[in-house]
């Protein structure tokens, strides 16, 4: 699995507050390289630990925060 460039990092950040479900989506489809066009593709790609709870599931404000201070603090799941 390969990191957050800088620029993929200020993007999360620029987007997140207007579109928080767009920009996790594009940033773990960025990490695994893959095409994550659905919040349910994304969940489904997702290490446990992140799906262990129904939180980010439910999209819950909390939840999401919590995965975008990951990718910002370890550029990386």
């Amino acid at each position: 699995m390969r990191t957050l460039t800088k620029k993929e990092v200020e993007t999360l950040l620029e987007t997140y507050d207007h579109d928080p479900v767009g920009s996790l989506c594009t940033a773990v489809s960025s990490l695994l390289e893959v095409d994550c066009p659905t919040w349910e593709s994304m969940m489904a790609l997702l290490p446990m630990r992140y799906t262990a709870s129904d939180s980010l599931a439910r999209q819950e404000t909390a939840a999401m925060d919590d995965l975008v201070k990951q990718l910002v603090e370890h550029r990386a799941l």
